[in-house]
């Protein structure tokens, strides 16, 4: 069976800190969301806020998975430790009902041992008797030895013969001296059986004293046997449900844990699609507000006869795609979304999502779609300038509007600004290549 964590281990439980950090987190985006909602916040901090909604998500599925398998392991010691507590019981069962026929065997040898005292009595009143039958036959026997000696001497014997007056006489008493004799003998054969039945009346009583006390022996060894595995069988069950009712309580925590980690959860993942309804709203709302101020620039050159030009142009020829300014940089960060510093090979300009992007310069557009980690992307090839091959390259866009082998003018519409591929929200990222290699974008365009 699993060990059951005490609640006052002197370590820490990982899940306690997560949540202790990851609630007022949770709280926090709960309110700065509903700021956000009802104000007119910009879209880099409403963009934040689902980033950091997003952290606290991964945090908060972790925490999930964790508390599943705290759940599984409680579920599984309290079903191994509830089939330990029938196997106890079961074993407290068969000890009681042990003792019960150890005190049943009790019961009988108790009622043996009553009829065993009751012959014992009677075995000893036996000898008693025998006894005093004995002592009476010998003193009845000393006293006819008394006679026959004074009696049936040889000379006593010849006195019978010679002194008979008459032969009636001397038959008489010759008849007496036999009956005398004949009666020493029935005598001494009543003595021998008196005293035989004596010993076998004291042999009797002994096996019956043994008898006896091994019965009390035996019986007072089971009972103690049998009370001696009812008390071990006893303490083990007692334990064992000890242990079923701290994992009981254990699995109630783990199952408490789990719920609140998973309300956690569902509560930040509505947090961010609220967060990113918000993005999407404010970002159509930006699109069309570009595409209208587009269409009327677009209907105001067509009308003047000439092309739309977002930016003056740069001392190399080029001008900005984008009606915004330039955000994160060329060159080393920390990126947001791998958290891994790398190069970043290209300008970010800050523009919403469907705002019209412009070729910074003519040429041929040498590749346009889906592109990885730079989503819908373009590649627009310049040709030689002032004596090196130059391309640009437009990512992330929402749309691409040209094909790959299209002749573009510069200024020339190409493509909406989107956030598809590797990105955190709406914007242009801009590379420019020199002879195949990339140069910070801002050496060319304005």
């Amino acid at each position: 069976m699993n060990q059951v964590t005490s609640p006052t281990c002197a370590t820490k439980d990982p899940r306690t800190t997560r949540q202790r950090l990851l609630r007022p987190l949770v709280a926090a985006l709960a309110l700065g969301l509903t700021v956000s909602l009802g104000s007119p916040a910009a879209a880099d901090d409403l963009k934040d806020r689902r980033d950091q909604v997003r952290k606290a998500i991964v945090t908060s599925r972790q925490g999930v998975s964790e508390s599943k398998a705290e759940m599984s392991k409680a579920l599984a010691a309290l079903a191994k430790a509830q089939s330990a507590l029938a196997k106890a019981q079961r074993a407290l069962s068969a000890a009681t009902n042990a003792v019960g026929a150890a005190r049943a065997a009790d019961a009988a040898i108790g009622a043996r041992l009553a009829v065993a005292r009751t012959e014992l009595e009677q075995a000893k009143q036996a000898v008693t008797r025998a006894k005093a039958a004995v002592a009476a036959q010998l003193s009845l026997m000393g006293q006819a030895a008394r006679e026959a000696y004074q009696q049936q001497t040889d000379l006593v014997g010849l006195s019978v013969v010679f002194d008979s007056a008459d032969t009636g006489d001397l038959s008489r008493r010759l008849q007496w001296s036999t009956t005398i004799f004949d009666a020493t003998t029935a005598q001494m054969t009543r003595l021998r059986d008196l005293q035989a039945k004596l010993v076998a009346a004291q042999k009797a009583q002994a096996a019956i004293e043994k008898q006896i006390a091994a019965d009390k022996a035996e019986a007072a060894a089971n009972l103690a046997r049998m009370q001696v595995l009812q008390s071990k069988a006893a303490l083990a069950r007692n334990n064992v449900a000890i242990k079923v009712a701290s994992l009981a309580k254990a699995r109630v925590a783990a199952k408490a844990d789990l719920a609140a980690e998973r309300a956690e959860y569902a509560q930040l993942q509505s947090r961010e699609a609220s967060i990113s309804a918000e993005i999407r709203r404010r970002a159509e709302i930006a699109r069309k507000k570009a595409a209208a101020a587009e269409a009327k620039r677009r209907a105001a050159a067509k009308k003047a006869g000439k092309t739309y030009v977002p930016r003056a142009e740069s001392s190399r020829g080029f001008i900005r795609p984008v009606n915004a300014s330039p955000g994160s940089p060329f060159g080393l960060r920390y990126h947001p979304i791998l958290h891994v510093w790398r190069l970043h090979r290209g300008t970010d300009f800050g523009a919403p999502c469907g705002m019209p992007i412009y070729a910074a310069n003519s040429g041929r557009v040498a590749s346009a779609g889906r592109q990885g980690g730079f989503g819908n992307y373009t590649v627009i090839d310049h040709g030689i300038i002032r004596g090196r091959y130059v391309s640009t390259g437009y990512a992330h866009q929402s749309r691409i509007v040209v094909n790959r082998g299209q002749r573009v003018r510069q200024g020339q519409l190409i493509g909406y600004v989107g956030t598809t591929g590797l990105s955190t929200g709406c914007h242009l990222h801009l590379q420019v290549y020199v002879n195949g290699g990339v140069v910070n974008p801002l050496s060319y365009v304005p």
